[in-house]
């Protein structure tokens, strides 16, 4: 019999011409067939498939199977290193069984955040790793649906209801800045995007401010879409002149390792970040903030680790994802020095 020209074979053509069943057929695509369909089914099966060219689609495969096979990890900015390092890490865990992961950008928005994870939860997904924008728990449980298997990324919420996967940011942020208040820092310079968006910079703050007192912290906030970098760079430059007028040795603290790369390289090409007055530190999720500022101690992450442990705890829930439980945040620790 000669090959179907120009006419796309379903599962039900496979049937026809290898003279079996339509559920036959479809437990042999999904390997279900031994101890149910004698090898020479199966092979009759076989030759069938491969006379008629046929592709299962993905659709009729998880009307079968329940599965997709594919996985959402909705993160707040992909033009952040940390959150494609959480993708990258997600992703080769995911592809090595079998998972097709897919990353989605919030864009630093509420609105689409939640506009993603509705979408999510709704369609055909597996499962969704999610970093989400803010600490709102109701937020985010009102837009998961279908119980969806959810692992939350990055931000901590105070809840046990979904399994997360963190880092320290409140201790780190607070030994860094006890180690420089006692290395003789009278002042911090906070440099950070809006506090109130984000869980993390609330974090963060809080653990500068446990330990400094409060005239000493100064906190800029640098809004991620609509800033003027000249206009930040200058309050950034007269804060600093005016601290060593009054002889004052000044601590940066960059919340975010985009505002050590945007700011610090210029203000010291200018002459005004100098190892007298102005010492620098904060988060960086890459080797270039240390290769700019070598003698300077900084506070790494491991985004691709936190992403790889995330996934590996979505691939566990997804196999017993009937089962209530509680969950205790793991915490992969960020490292100061």
């Amino acid at each position: 019999m000669e090959k179907r020209k120009n006419k796309k074979a379903t599962i039900r053509d496979v049937a026809k011409i290898a003279s079996v069943s339509v559920a036959s057929v479809s437990r042999y695509l999904n390997k279900k067939a031994d101890g149910r369909l004698s090898k020479e089914k199966a092979n009759t099966i076989k030759r069938a498939i491969k006379l008629l060219d046929y592709v299962p689609s993905a659709a009729a495969r998880q009307m079968v199977t329940k599965q997709s096979k594919m996985i959402a990890v909705i993160v707040t900015n992909i033009d952040d290193y940390f959150s494609t390092e959480l993708f990258k890490g997600a992703s080769n865990i995911l592809k090595a069984k079998g998972y097709q992961a897919f990353l989605l950008d919030t864009n630093v928005e509420q609105q689409q955040e939640k506009e993603l994870i509705k979408t999510v939860s709704s369609k055909y997904f597996d499962g969704l790793l999610l970093q989400p924008l803010s600490g709102n728990i109701d937020t985010i449980q009102s837009e998961i649906i279908n119980n969806i298997s959810t692992v939350i990324l990055d931000k901590g919420l105070a809840t046990k209801h979904w399994p997360q996967v963190v880092t320290d940011n409140t201790r780190a942020a607070k030994n860094a800045t006890k180690y420089f208040l006692e290395h003789g820092c009278n002042d911090i310079l906070i440099l950070s995007s809006e506090i109130n968006v984000a869980s993390t910079r609330k974090d963060r703050y809080i653990g500068v401010c446990s330990v400094a007192r409060l005239e000493q912290v100064h906190l800029l906030q640098i809004n991620e879409k609509i800033y003027n970098y000249s206009a930040i760079k200058k309050k950034i430059a007269i804060f600093l002149k005016k601290q060593k007028e009054k002889q004052k040795k000044t601590l940066i603290f960059a919340f975010k390792e985009r505002w050590l790369l945007e700011f610090i390289p210029e203000l010291i090409a200018e002459g005004y970040i100098d190892d007298k007055y102005v010492t620098i530190t904060g988060f960086a999720d890459t080797k270039v903030a240390q290769s700019i500022l070598p003698h300077s101690k900084l506070i790494h992450q491991n985004p691709y680790l936190m992403g790889a442990s995330a996934a590996e705890i979505l691939l566990k829930e997804l196999g017993d994802k009937d089962q209530v439980k509680s969950y205790e945040p793991l915490v992969v620790p960020a490292k100061f020095g």
